[in-house]
C-alpha cells in the first residue's frame, strides 16, 4: 500500500499500491463506465472507498472532474446530490451541504485546513483553488470524528499534487487554457513535476481573469441595477506552488510553498473589492509499516500566513482581515487487533484572526483547539460494523471579552449490510458536538459585503446534532444507484435571523413590529430604508432533515455508441422546534443527462430543475424555480504512449437557457443572479 494509506478492500495484492487511482484511469475510461466506490478517499485514514464507508460520499475524479471544474470551489460542486453553494458572485462560492455553511463545513487541502477566512463570512473566497486538484471528496453530513468542531456539516477535501506520494521518473504533468465567452474569461494551468531517483520535483502556477459576467435581465429582482453584465463582479487570481518529495522504500516526505493572490469584485456593491494575499507552507511525513503492530504512520503540517483588504473603491482601503493559522496532524493506522482495523490520530489548531477598520466585525481572537480521534471497523458475516470517538478542547480568548473554553465529545456507529454482492444496506447514526465560532459569539458591527449589521451571542452554547441515515446503493453491470434518507436533531443550534422590533442595533427606540425585516445605517440607528438588514444570532432546537438519489444505466454498450442516462433528486427541509423555517436552505431538484462516446469524441447534456423556495422564514424573501441546460463535446487523444492521462479539445456550454437563476442559500440572491448563457473553449495537455 502507499505510505499512509491503508488498502482498499478486498486486496489481494498486499504489496498493490493502493492509494493509485484503479488499473484504468478514471480520466480513460468511456463516459458511459460508472467509477462510483471505486476511488480510494483519503479524507479516511483507512483508505476505503465509497463503496466500503457508511456516510455518504461524492468524489469527483478524472473526466468528471474535468467536465465540472469551475472556477469556485461552491460552482464546481453546486451539481452534486445534498450541495448548493453560498453563490456571492463569481469570486467568492462556498460549498452548502444538506442546508449547512460557513463554520460548519470545513474546506481541506490534501487533508489540512485551507487556513483561510472564507469560514466567516460568504463574501470571503476559498484560497484551494480547483484548477489545481486532482481528486474532490465530499463527506455529506458530520464528519467531526475525522475533523473536529468545524466539520459538523460536512468537509470538502481538495487533493492535488503538491504533496506527492509516488516517485515517476523523468518529466511529467498537464497544461490547460480556456476562453469562455461570458465576461470574456481566460485562464491558464500549468503542472510540471520531474522525478529522478528518490526525489521528485513539482511545480505549478495557474492565472484567470474575467471581466463582469453576462446576466439574462436586471441584477436586482425589483428590475433595478445594472442590466446584461453583473457590474463589479470581475475576478483575477493568480497561484502557485513549488515542492520537493523524498521517497525512501515504501515512505516519503514531502514540503510545499504556496501562494495566492486574488482580487474580486463584491457585486451587491458597487465599487467595492477584496484584494487576498496567503502563504502557506506545507509538510508531509508517510511512513508504512515502520514497526510490528502499525501499519502505517501520516504526519502533517501547515502553516499559513494570510491577509485580504476590503477596499470600498480603488484606492480606498477598508476593512482588512488577517489569519495566522497552524495545523498539525497525526495518524496511526495499526494492523488488525482482534479482527478488529482502525487508526487512533491527534490533530491541533492555533488560529489568530483579526480585522481592523469600519467593517471589523469580530474583535481579534487567539483560538486554539486539540483534539483526539478513534475509529475501527470489523468484518462481519452480514457486512461491516464501523465505530468512532473524538474529544476536542477548545480554547477561545477574544480582545477586550472574556474568554471562552469548551469540552467537545462526538461518538458514530454504523452498519453496512451486504445484501448481495453488488448491494448495500447501510445505516449511520452520529452525535456531534460544534463549539460556537468567534463571529456567532463576538460580532457586533456592520457587514457591508452581506447588507447586514450583526449581533452575536455571548453567552451561545455547544452545539450538538444528533445525526440517523439510512443509505442503499447497487453496483452492477449497466445499472448503478444510490438513495439515502436523514434526520438531524439539533440541540442549542445556532442562526442568523433578520428582526422585526423597530429598534436600533444599541437596543434604542421604541419598539414596533409592522412586518419588515428591520433596517439600520452602518452606524446601527433604525431606519427602514437604510442599506443594512438587522441580524442577530440565535440559538435553538432545530431539526433537517431530506434525502439524496441518484441513478446510472447504460443504455447502450460497446460499438458504436456508449449511452448512460443519469438521473438525481435531492431535498432538504430545516426548522425550529417550534415548527418555524430556517432561512437559506437549498430548495428542492430534479435532474437528468446523457453521457455518450464515440471512439475519441465525449458528449455530455445535463439538465437540472431546481424548485421555488417555498418553505421560508418569516422575513426571508423568495426566490423563483429555474431550469439549468449544460453541454459538453470533447475530443481526446494521447500526446504519447507515456502519457498517464488523455488530452482533450472541449467546448463546454452552461445555462443554455439563459434563465435568471437565484440561489435560495445566497445572502445577496436579490441583487446577483448566477450567470447567463456561456460557452468555454479549451484544451487541456497531459504530458
Amino acid at each position: 500500500p502507499p505510505p499512509g494509506v491503508a488498502p482498499a478492500e478486498p486486496d489481494p495484492d498486499p504489496d498493490a499500491d493502493s492509494s493509485a487511482a484503479p488499473a484504468a484511469p478514471p480520466s480513460a475510461a468511456e463516459p458511459g463506465t460508472v467509477q462510483l466506490g471505486t476511488v480510494v478517499v483519503r479524507a479516511n485514514p483507512l483508505g476505503r472507498t465509497s463503496d466500503q464507508l457508511v456516510q455518504p460520499v461524492t468524489v469527483l475524479a478524472g473526466d468528471e472532474l474535468n467536465r465540472k471544474r469551475a472556477s469556485t470551489i461552491g460552482a464546481t460542486l453546486q451539481g452534486e446530490p445534498g450541495i448548493s453553494t453560498t453563490a456571492f458572485g463569481a469570486g467568492s462560492a462556498r460549498p452548502v451541504i444538506r442546508g449547512q455553511s460557513g463554520s460548519r463545513v470545513q474546506i481541506l487541502e490534501n487533508g489540512i485546513g485551507s487556513l483561510d477566512v472564507s469560514d466567516v463570512s460568504p463574501d470571503h473566497a476559498v484560497t484551494v483553488s480547483p484548477a489545481a486538484a486532482t481528486q474532490i471528496e465530499v463527506i455529506r453530513g458530520p464528519a467531526t470524528l475525522l475533523y473536529g468542531s468545524g466539520a459538523s456539516g460536512g468537509i470538502v477535501n481538495i487533493n492535488n499534487t503538491r504533496l506527492p506520494v509516488d516517485l515517476t521518473e523523468g518529466a511529467h504533468g498537464g497544461f490547460e487554457t480556456y476562453y469562455g465567452s461570458s465576461g470574456d474569461e481566460r485562464a491558464a494551468t500549468l503542472d510540471a513535476n520531474y522525478g529522478l531517483g528518490q526525489s521528485l520535483l513539482h511545480f505549478d502556477y495557474g492565472h484567470s481573469k474575467s471581466g463582469d459576467y453576462d446576466i439574462p435581465d436586471d441584477a436586482n429582482v425589483d428590475g433595478s441595477g445594472s442590466h446584461g453584465t453583473l457590474a463589479n463582479s470581475d475576478t483575477d487570481t493568480e497561484n502557485g506552488a513549488a515542492s520537493y518529495a523524498y521517497m525512501f522504500g515504501n515512505s516519503s516526505v514531502a514540503v510545499s510553498v504556496s501562494r495566492l493572490l486574488s482580487t474580486y469584485g463584491l457585486p451587491n456593491e458597487e465599487t467595492a473589492f477584496i484584494r487576498m494575499d496567503q502563504t502557506r507552507y506545507d509538510v508531509q511525513a508517510m511512513l508504512n509499516r515502520p514497526f510490528r503492530g502499525v501499519d502505517s504512520i501520516k504526519l502533517r503540517g501547515a502553516y499559513n500566513n494570510y491577509e485580504h483588504t476590503e477596499f470600498e473603491a480603488p484606492g480606498q482601503p477598508g476593512t482588512v482581515f488577517s489569519n495566522e493559522e497552524n495545523q498539525e496532524r497525526i495518524e496511526v493506522v495499526h494492523v488488525p487487533l482482534l479482527g478488529w482495523s482502525g487508526a487512533v490520530g491527534a490533530q491541533y489548531d492555533y488560529r489568530r484572526l483579526a480585522a481592523i477598520g469600519d467593517e471589523a466585525v469580530v474583535p481579534p481572537t487567539d483560538s486554539n483547539q486539540a483534539g483526539l480521534f478513534l475509529i475501527e471497523e470489523r468484518p462481519m458475516s452480514f457486512g461491516r460494523i464501523q465505530l468512532g470517538a473524538r474529544y476536542d478542547h477548545v480554547d477561545l480568548n477574544p480582545q477586550g471579552n472574556d474568554s471562552q473554553t469548551y469540552s467537545l465529545g462526538s461518538f458514530s456507529g454504523g452498519v453496512i449490510f451486504d445484501v448481495a454482492q453488488d448491494s448495500h444496506l447501510k445505516l449511520y447514526a452520529t452525535r456531534a458536538q460544534r463549539a460556537p465560532s468567534p463571529e456567532e459569539l463576538y460580532a457586533y458591527g456592520p457587514h457591508v459585503a452581506t447588507s447586514t449589521f450583526e449581533r452575536g451571542l455571548s453567552d451561545a452554547s455547544i452545539e450538538s446534532a444528533n445525526n440517523f441515515e439510512i443509505g442503499f446503493d447497487h453496483h452492477a453491470e449497466r445499472w448503478h444507484w444510490s438513495a439515502n434518507v436523514y434526520y438531524e436533531y439539533f440541540q442549542n443550534y445556532l442562526y442568523l435571523d433578520e428582526l422585526d422590533q423597530g429598534l436600533a442595533a444599541d437596543g434604542s427606540g421604541t419598539p414596533a413590529s409592522d412586518g419588515e425585516a428591520d433596517r439600520v445605517d452602518e452606524e446601527g440607528a433604525f431606519d427602514p430604508h437604510g442599506e443594512l438588514l438587522l441580524v442577530d444570532y440565535r440559538q435553538h432546537d432545530a431539526r433537517f432533515w431530506g434525502y439524496e438519489a441518484e441513478a446510472q444505466y447504460e443504455l447502450l454498450r460497446g460499438a458504436p455508441l456508449d449511452l448512460a442516462l443519469r438521473l438525481f433528486t435531492d431535498g432538504v427541509r430545516g426548522e425550529l422546534s417550534n415548527g418555524d423555517n430556517l432561512p437559506r436552505i437549498t430548495p428542492r431538484r430534479y435532474g437528468l443527462g446523457l453521457d455518450a462516446a464515440h471512439g475519441a469524441i465525449h458528449g455530455n447534456l445535463d439538465y437540472t430543475r431546481v424548485d421555488s423556495a417555498d418553505h421560508l422564514s418569516s422575513l426571508e424573501t423568495p426566490t423563483d424555480g429555474y431550469n439549468m441546460l449544460a453541454a459538453d463535446l470533447s475530443y481526446h487523444f494521447r500526446l504519447s504512449g507515456l502519457a498517464a492521462d488523455d488530452s482533450e479539445i472541449y467546448v463546454r456550454a452552461r445555462n443554455l437557457l439563459n434563465e435568471d437563476a437565484r440561489v435560495a442559500t445566497s445572502f445577496i440572491k436579490d441583487e446577483v443572479p448566477l450567470p447567463g448563457v456561456s460557452v468555454m473553449v479549451g484544451l487541456r495537455l497531459a504530458l
